[in-house]
């Protein structure tokens, strides 16, 4: 069925364009990818063996590899065309066979629904407004099985909304003192992309359907949350 002309087109580019090869180039640097840390968490992710994952907006595919070393099957998802490339040519590298790199957002992933034991997503979710929120983890829900599970990592401001000024400027502080991100490309997130509250997105999680296993703050600023399909 085609949809509504009023949708949310969940593959245009939004903030900063990671399209650009040249982004893309230096996304790991700029990210700080550890290996060694993408392993660990799925080691904590992986509760069995067998399971089927997905990684939405994937990246150049760290997190999707790590779960492919333990899981039958994972789809790496992601708008950009050429983070899809790197994420190829990572397990190409590493010999994984059972990792599929497909074009999709959140919105528009082309994978089946009640086929997913597991779903994940690093740093992406800040790509959809609020409201587009909501239907993406609406969608989740379904994409996974009956206690399958969420995992949902991002720029999640834990203050009250008065406090947001003294966040973002100590968060673009510390970026421009410990990656590879400049102000201006901190100053573009915060104003074009769509992080929100903790308290907004944990509410949204919840209404979905998900029961929330953990909550994880780093600061103010980075949030990490485990959720359970009821």
């Amino acid at each position: 069925m085609p949809r509504p002309d009023w949708y949310y087109d969940d593959q245009q580019q939004v903030g900063l364009d990671f399209e650009d090869e040249a982004l893309v180039a230096r996304y790991d640097l700029a990210q700080n990818t550890d290996l060694a840390a993408e392993r660990r968490l799925a080691g904590e992710l992986v509760w069995r063996g067998g399971l089927v994952a997905a990684d939405l907006g994937c990246g150049t595919g760290a997190l999707a590899a790590a779960l492919a070393e333990r899981c039958t099957e994972v789809f790496a998802v992601d708008i950009s065309a050429s983070m899809l490339a790197v994420t190829r040519k990572r397990a190409e590298n590493l010999g994984l066979r059972n990792l599929r790199a497909l074009r999709g957002g959140f919105l528009s992933a082309p994978v089946e629904e009640g086929s997913l034991d597991l779903v994940t997503s690093k740093y992406a979710f800040h790509h959809l407004p609020d409201f587009w929120k909501a239907e993406a983890l609406a969608r989740l829900y379904r994409l996974l099985k009956p206690g399958g599970r969420l995992y949902l990592a991002d720029v999640v401001f834990a203050c009250a909304p008065d406090a947001i000024a003294t966040a973002v400027e100590g968060w673009a502080q510390w970026m421009a003192a410990n990656t590879a991100y400049s102000r201006a490309e901190v100053a573009t997130h915060v104003r074009d992309e769509h992080s929100t509250f903790d308290w907004i997105l944990t509410g949204l999680i919840e209404r979905a359907g998900f029961r929330l296993i953990e909550v994880r703050h780093d600061g103010t600023v980075y949030g990490s949350y485990l959720a359970e399909k009821n």
